[in-house]
């Protein structure tokens, strides 16, 4: 096993009182959450009225243990607020008040049959999913949320999009397949080139150069790795119209790096910084390593453009405005790290 161990700040990790780890990602159907919006004339693309064009999220939890899990108490929100499944049967479905969603209510499964994107609402969405995690007769609430990016777009906008068969790799499911897409404007490109990255833009993976969908195996995961799409128009250009970026959990791993916020704030604002701060975890036992020879790296990354606002070498790192006030506008960040030791 590599003594190279990769994992990123936003993966939702519960413990159980049993010593088990759990996590809770999203299957899909294959279909991006994006929607672009025309401006001027309004228009929405994709339409999500078209079922062939509707997305599909299905949580998935599994044990690092490997026992059985079993998911009740499904419920979704909208931007914070609860939808409710009160609607007609659609098929295995149940649409809720609003019209725009419905839910498969025995697997939690979320579809959207309508378009969220519109001339008034052209900036990202957050669906967040709940539900109670049952494992040999114990129970755990799991809650994670996802971005729906809608962006109003013109003629020469480009988007980068990336959607993994699963998120979630193991023993069990060795592989996942990355696809992308690149958008301009309303319309979806079928010519051009992409440059893959691991971890950040000083690991290229050279080997899937110019590849559109790639396969990621557990060698290309340690522990959690982040993958980076950079959008190139045409090969032959030096400079990438879009990056875009997707996280892959290996499930069956021995170690992971947690990270967690250990500021009393847990936001940044203007003289309000956030620390976070990672342990190396056995997802196995739950015991917390800490080996003298740990070698630490901990980045922020820019999720708009997925160059790193600051790198330390630690397993601590304070977030600031820097970091989430940019050229780019208010953003979020995303802390990944690595940590070599030997045993």
């Amino acid at each position: 096993m590599s003594n190279e161990y990769s994992a990123q700040g936003s993966i939702t990790i519960k413990r159980l009182r049993n010593g088990d780890t759990l996590f809770l990602t999203f299957d899909n159907n294959g279909i991006p959450l994006y929607q672009g919006v025309d401006p001027t004339s309004g228009a929405v693309s994709p339409d999500w009225t078209v079922p062939a064009n509707q997305p599909t999220r299905i949580p998935k939890v599994t044990s690092t243990r490997g026992a059985s899990v079993s998911l009740s108490h499904h419920a979704w929100a909208y931007n914070g607020n609860a939808l409710v499944f009160n609607g007609a049967q659609d098929g295995n479905y149940v649409k809720d008040s609003t019209g725009m969603f419905e839910m498969n209510t025995s697997t939690g499964e979320l579809k959207i049959i309508a378009n969220l994107a519109s001339t008034v609402n052209y900036a990202n969405d957050t669906l967040t999913y709940s539900c109670t995690a049952t494992v040999n007769g114990l129970e755990s609430n799991l809650s994670k949320s996802i971005d729906v990016t809608i962006q109003s777009v013109g003629a020469s906008s480009y988007v980068g999009l990336l959607v993994a068969t699963t998120e979630q790799i193991s023993e069990a499911v060795p592989t996942a397949q990355i696809a992308s897409q690149l958008m301009l404007g309303t319309s979806s490109l079928t010519n051009y080139y992409i440059k893959w990255y691991k971890e950040d833009l000083n690991h290229e993976w050279t080997d899937k150069a110019g590849q559109k969908t790639v396969t990621v195996t557990r060698d290309d995961v340690n522990g959690t790795t982040l993958f980076i799409a950079e959008f190139y128009a045409n090969q032959s250009d030096t400079a990438s119209v879009y990056r875009a970026a997707i996280r892959i959990i290996d499930t069956g791993d021995e170690f992971q790096i947690v990270y967690s916020i250990t500021s009393d704030n847990k936001m940044v604002d203007e003289g309000q910084n956030v620390t976070v701060t990672g342990k190396i975890v056995n997802m196995h036992t739950s015991a917390v390593l800490a080996p003298t020879s740990a070698v630490w790296t901990t980045e922020v990354m820019d999720t708009k453009t997925w160059v790193s606002t600051q790198s330390v070498q630690s397993n601590e790192v304070i977030v600031t405005t820097a970091d989430t006030d940019t050229d780019h506008g208010q953003n979020d960040v995303e802390v990944v790290g690595n940590v070599d030791w030997n045993e």
